[in-house]
């Protein structure tokens, strides 16, 4: 397979706002008296705004308003990443080296395309790439492969010829379905056994996963 382009998923994968955004559910969660939610919170990982939205809308089971709800988790997690943007574990040293190979590379994230751009400027990532595509951007979230198409398509490249990255299971069915070859970096969340047979590469690091597909090798660390 030729690599022509590199697509990345965001949360979780190239910047660690998963664990921010877990942080910041389970802070609203105790300021309303409630307890944890970590399975809650597990369900919306790689999911559009809407359908996450619904998700936690539904496991407050009408107690606890939403919006108040919403303002207290975003407004904590806000205020963590204005400090600071966490990167994931070799994100910086891999974006760089795949530019200076001169491979392009997009972003294929569930969250909106201003916020993504906004915290991958921060984190000092933005400028190695040559589109962002959010949520926001496409009719259909992940898991249907639209976003992916779309990325594949601004690098005008066919996605048979990308690799892409991803962390959770419902980003990595949405990679595959879109004909990438697929490489899952999990994160909060481990893949079962039986999903661990969909096809894709599994590595416990990025720059572990570029080796395995051979974008990298040992003699460029």
């Amino acid at each position: 397979m030729t690599t022509a382009a590199v697509i990345f998923d965001m949360d979780g994968l190239l910047l660690d706002t998963e664990r921010v955004c877990l942080e910041g559910f389970i802070h609203a969660r105790r300021h309303f008296q409630l307890t944890d939610g970590h399975d809650t919170f597990y369900k919306c990982v790689g999911l559009r705004a809407e359908a996450s939205n619904q998700i936690v809308r539904d496991s407050l089971d009408d107690k606890i308003d939403f919006d108040a709800f919403n303002m207290v988790w975003r407004s904590h997690m806000s205020e963590q990443l204005e400090k600071q943007v966490p990167l994931k574990q070799g994100a910086l040293q891999l974006i760089q080296l795949l530019a200076y190979k001169t491979i392009p590379m997009g972003v294929a994230t569930s969250t909106q395309t201003p916020q993504a751009r906004h915290h991958l400027q921060k984190a000092g990532l933005l400028q190695h790439l040559t589109c962002v595509i959010g949520g926001d951007l496409v009719t259909q979230g992940k898991p249907h492969p639209e976003v992916y198409l779309r990325v594949a398509e601004r690098l005008e490249q066919a996605p048979e010829n990308c690799i892409a990255f991803e962390d959770s299971e419902t980003g990595t069915r949405a990679a595959i379905a879109s004909g990438a070859k697929t490489v899952q970096i999990p994160d909060l969340i481990h893949p079962s056994e039986n999903f661990a047979k969909h096809g894709q590469l599994i590595a416990p690091t990025l720059l572990e996963g570029a080796m395995l597909v051979g974008l990298i090798s040992h003699s460029d660390l």
